[in-house]
């Protein structure tokens, strides 16, 4: 048999001391390594409390030397790169980011100017720290960033009174600021934080040194640990290990029956010590009762665990249905219409969800409605403690009933939610807090109902009356984007872009995409409307409207754009001119061919007389020619005075009123530009009138514009009256304010080339053109006094469609 050498009392000595060395270290070290740990935080913090104090120094020299300085000698101008001191905190500090140490300065905010310094996600968690605890001015922690390990210290950025001059409204910054970053960075409340001042210390190199120095005694101790180990296995070998062996060879020698081989045994393993065989006995009893215990541990924990774990999968049951419910309500939300549709949708989903037996709802505003489910129940039984239920905004639970207030979530009660279970264990095993975010919810919503509601009918009313409006009308602000836009506008967008764009903003069309050249601007800075006529490449000509809308505080921010058409307006004042040109012509030719006419005919006479007493061929030849080379002139004349003869008007039938009324709006901006009230008056329901559509426009236009030009400024007045007259006709009344007609020259009024206007303002054939038209259909044209307006009056009088017959060639 091999007899193990009795070394086990050594080894476990040897282990001890191993343990114990090991544990010294450890502490030592330990200790070591947090007195360097705290003072490299010291270090890295006193670091970041100086780099804050240089940023302090810059921002208070900005604010206090250089920004007052810069108002001085340059009052009117905002120059950023000095009087900004987020600008130049930021330039100074942001070459420590280059520095070979790793630390990091950064200025940031929400909606920051520049989007380098806008806040990442890292920033955005502690401008959310600070807002949730107003109190703290600063933050200090370590954090990963690019893979490496940082100190961080960061403190807030509170948009104190100062600031808002160039963070506030963008109509109260410097101009030099709004061109520079444009809307970005306004908006800001005072004492509000959007920004954090971030200062990063990496700590990996200075970690890595101490980690190194930690090491370095550690394979000191090590050494030192091996040398003493090594001196104490040789004593202990020496005074223990070799009396062990020669004890062990006496037994040997002089033991030989069961017993010494037994402690023989005992010795070999290291226990030679009489109370240590005691001590082993014992242990094995206590090992015994412990395997017992355990097992019985065991399966104690094991029913435990069960239970646990049943209990768990019902809280976890709970809560998907309570997630379920959320996300149930509200989807009832977009699909009700109202709250009782709301209640009626979400009531039975809250009882079945809480196994109760009926709910309600008790609304403690103005209208005491209630909601029940079953809805036979009728209304609900109230605690009598209600004020202090709803006020309190806990659920409450007495007995069988829970009362939960339904609140808004500014905290005002909206009414309250009853639930009612058949014993009173039933209801308190649900759990309150759940029940009161129920309640919460519910009010939400419910709230939230009540604002769209009453949103979406303030937008179909402004909807409705944009849409109202036939003309392109847009909405705008002051960066030229569009807000609101009606249906005739996305239309003429289209139009204009032959299908590319259609949101209604108009403007880049006329005035192309750079802001610094559209008027809308000046419009703005003026404060006044900006009147216009447009002309685009395509020959389509605009009437353009601008006119600023003033906030409530006076600023000016948004425009309203008004465009109106012009071009059929102006070709038909083209055409009136061509038509005058035209008479004038054609009179010129009457005259003209008259006058030639006459000689031909005298010659033509005398060469028929010729030709009877002349017998020479050749004569006669001659004679054939002047008869021919007249003829022909004849007939060059005829077809002149065929061109000059007044043509019969066209035929056809017309709406006096819808005439009319295009020609008044035709002519409204000549009028709006001269300060005159064009107005309409016409019944409803009048016949057509017998006369072509184009000669009605024309008759009405040349009265119009006569009446326009005879008006005074800024306070003149024309009225178009249409009505009906006895014997089947229709009369057209067009009055002005003007100095009226002049008894000595009332007969001439309709003749050829004669005008009352100033040289060269007219040709004098405008009213002779409208007589012959007037006439050529059977009708009348009178011209007098008005005694409404008191200035001139024509009256034209047009037979109507179902009125006599005419002549006309009368």
């Amino acid at each position: 048999m091999h007899i193990h050498k009795p070394t086990s009392l050594q080894a476990k000595f040897l282990s001890g001391l191993a343990v114990a060395c090991l544990t010294l270290g450890v502490l030592f070290a330990g200790g070591f390594y947090i007195h360097m740990r705290n003072v490299l935080e010291e270090e890295v913090r006193d670091k970041a409390r100086l780099i804050f104090t240089h940023v302090d120094s810059i921002q208070n020299y900005v604010r206090q030397v250089l920004r007052p300085t810069m108002y001085e000698q340059l009052p009117d101008t905002f120059v950023i790169q000095a009087m900004s001191s987020s600008f130049v905190s930021r330039s100074v500090m942001s070459r420590l980011n280059n520095g070979p140490d790793g630390t990091i300065y950064r200025r940031v905010a929400i909606d920051a100017r520049n989007p380098e310094y806008e806040a990442n996600e890292r920033e955005l968690e502690l401008i959310d720290y600070f807002r949730g605890h107003p109190e703290s001015g600063i933050w200090r922690g370590y954090k990963n960033i690019n893979g490496d390990r940082y100190y961080v210290m960061a403190r807030p950025v509170r948009f104190v009174e100062s600031c808002m001059y160039c963070h506030g409204e963008p109509a109260d910054a410097p101009a030099d600021l709004v061109r520079m970053y444009g809307n970005r960075g306004f908006g800001k409340e005072q004492d509000s934080i959007a920004g954090v001042d971030f200062v990063g210390l990496s700590v990996d190199g200075s970690v890595g040194r101490l980690q190194r120095t930690i090491l370095t005694y550690f394979v000191f101790f090590t050494v030192g640990a091996v040398i003493f180990f090594s001196t104490t296995n040789l004593l202990f070998k020496v005074l223990v290990v070799n009396n062990l062996k020669r004890l062990t060879n006496v037994f040997r020698r002089n033991v030989a029956d069961a017993e010494g081989s037994a402690l023989l045994r005992k010795l070999e393993q290291g226990d030679e010590i009489e109370e240590l065989v005691e001590g082993m006995e014992q242990m094995g009893e206590h090992l015994y009762e412990a395997r017992s215990q355990l097992q019985l541990y065991a399966e104690n924990l094991r029913g435990m665990v069960d239970q646990r774990t049943q209990a768990l999968s019902r809280e976890v049951e709970a809560r998907r249905a309570d997630v379920a419910l959320f996300v149930s309500l509200l989807s009832d939300m977009r699909s009700s219409t109202s709250r009782a549709d709301l209640w009626q949708l979400a009531l039975p989903q809250i009882c079945r969800r809480f196994r109760a037996r009926r709910i309600a709802y008790v609304c403690t505003m103005a209208s005491q409605n209630y909601f029940s489910w079953p809805e036979n129940m009728g209304r609900p039984e109230l605690p009598d403690d209600l004020v202090g239920v709803l006020t309190s905004g806990a659920c409450v639970v007495l007995g069988n009933k829970a009362y939960i207030p339904v609140e808004s979530s500014v905290g005002n009660a909206e009414g309250i939610l009853c639930l009612f279970w058949d014993t009173d264990a039933e209801a308190n095993t649900h759990d309150r807090a759940v029940l009161q975010a129920l309640g919460r919810q519910l009010g939400t919503v419910a709230e939230n109902m009540t604002a769209i509601d009453s949103l979406m009918r303030q937008m179909n009313v402004l909807q409705t009356i944009v849409e109202g409006i036939t003309d392109p009308l847009a909405l705008m602000d002051s960066n030229c984007a569009v807000l609101t836009v009606n249906e005739a506008a996305r239309k003429l967008t289209a139009e204009l872009t032959g299908g590319r764009r259609s949101d209604g903003n108009l403007l880049p069309l006329f005035f192309g995409a750079e802001l610094d050249h559209c008027p809308m601007v000046d419009a703005i800075k003026r404060g006044t409307p900006d009147l216009r006529e447009e002309t685009l490449p395509c020959g389509r000509s605009f009437s353009l409207s601008m006119y600023p809308v003033r906030a409530k505080d006076g600023t000016i921010g948004r425009v309203v754009v008004y465009v109106r058409e012009t071009t059929m307006e102006k070709r038909m004042m083209v055409q009136v001119r061509q038509s005058e040109k035209m008479a004038t012509v054609g009179k010129l030719t009457a005259g003209l061919a008259h006058e030639i006419n006459n000689p031909l005919g005298v010659i033509l006479c005398y060469a028929e007389l010729l030709r009877q007493n002349i017998s020479d061929p050749q004569q006669g030849a001659d004679l054939d020619v002047i008869v021919r080379h007249t003829r022909q002139a004849q007939r060059v004349l005829r077809d002149l005075l065929n061109f000059a003869r007044p043509k019969a008007a066209g035929s056809g039938l017309a709406d006096a009123c819808a005439v009319a009324g295009s020609v008044t709006e035709v002519f409204s901006v000549q009028a709006m530009k001269k300060g005159v009230t064009l107005s309409l008056q016409c019944p409803s329901d009048l016949p057509r009138v017998r006369i072509g559509l184009n000669e009605l426009e024309q008759v009405l236009g040349n009265l119009v514009i006569n009446a326009l030009d005879a008006c005074p400024d800024a306070d003149g007045e024309v009225l178009v009256r249409i009505s009906p007259r006895s014997g089947g006709m229709i009369a057209i009344e067009v009055a002005d304010n003007g100095p009226g007609i002049l008894p000595d020259d009332m007969s001439h009024v309709f003749d050829p080339f004669f005008s009352t206007k100033e040289t060269n303002a007219g040709t004098g054939l405008g009213l002779t053109v409208v007589y012959g038209m007037i006439t050529d259909v059977g009708g009348t044209v009178e011209a007098g006094a008005s005694a409404e307006l008191g200035g001139a009056l024509f009256t034209v009088l047009l037979p109507a469609e179902d009125g006599p017959e005419t002549d006309g060639a009368a």
